[in-house]
Parts: structure tokens; C-alpha cells; sequence
């Protein structure tokens, strides 16, 4: 599901990467595709070791998403992506990033009128991270549910 947000995003982003940051065509979907990856691997990092509660924060923040630690934590990830895959100094990574990651958050968040569950968490990232992740969710939500009942 992820994917194919970012796949539809990708004009928005290209465009304004080329037009606002001067990147050329190929530069921008390179970007692109160093966004996909690094928030795939922050967000599954972060899943895997059980930080649901943090993402689904971050998720359903709103209007403060940039005061949100999860979102400074993935910022700093993927602006060390752009400057180490893309060659790109650490100044225009940061601004890079801070364009590029709000819009891909609001459209992540807007799938679901912002109000994402665990569940749907699961779902999103399962698709494109594999069974580890399915995996810790179900523990959680496992452990979870046991509570219930004691």
C-alpha cells in the first residue's frame, strides 16, 4: 500500500524537486526511490522492534508532525540517504527531506482520514517488509488481548 501511494505521489515529488530544488529528471527519481527505501527501512527497523505505538504516533499526529520525535528520527535517516546514495551536500539533503517527507507522511496518514490502527499498520508495511513485522504485530497484539483476560 505504501508503494503504490509513493507511486502515485511521484509526479508531485518530481516536479517539485526539479522545479524547487533544481534536480535534474533522473536525479529526482532517483530521490524518489532513496525515499521509498529509507522509509521502508526506518519504519520496519522501528516495527520490528516493537515501536508501533511511536509510528501510529507519528501517523495520526496532524499538524505537529514535525515536532514529532518518530518523524525528526526518520528525517535525519533519509537525509543521510540522500547525501550518501545521491552525492548531495548535508544542507540540501536536509532541505530535500524536509519537502519530501511531510508530503509522503500527509499522503500515508490521508489513506486512512488519519486515523491509522495497529492493524491497518500491519497491513501497510507487511506488503513490502515480509513476515518479520507480521510477526511482531501479532505477539503484540497477542500480548495485548492475553491482558484481557487475567
Amino acid at each position: 500500500m505504501i508503494s503504490s501511494l509513493l507511486e502515485n505521489l511521484s509526479p508531485e515529488l518530481i516536479s517539485g524537486l526539479t522545479e524547487k530544488f533544481g534536480l535534474d529528471q533522473s536525479k529526482a527519481s532517483e530521490a524518489v526511490s532513496t525515499t521509498k527505501n529509507s522509509l521502508f527501512e526506518s519504519l520496519t527497523k522501528e516495527a520490528t522492534g516493537g515501536n508501533f505505538d511511536g509510528i501510529l504516533g507519528m501517523l495520526n499526529t496532524g499538524s505537529g508532525l514535525t515536532s514529532n520525535p518518530m518523524f525528526k528520527s526518520i528525517l535525519g535517516n533519509l537525509t543521510g540517504s540522500y547525501a550518501s546514495k545521491l552525492g548531495l551536500s548535508p544542507e540540501m539533503a536536509m532541505s530535500i527531506a524536509s519537502f519530501v517527507l511531510p508530503k509522503v507522511i500527509s499522503a500515508i496518514s490521508g489513506s486512512k482520514s488519519g486515523n491509522i490502527e495497529k492493524t491497518d499498520l500491519v497491513s501497510m508495511l507487511g506488503q513490502s517488509s515480509g513476515k518479520a513485522i507480521a510477526d511482531k504485530a501479532s505477539d503484540l497484539l497477542k500480548g495485548g488481548l492475553g491482558g484481557l483476560f487475567k
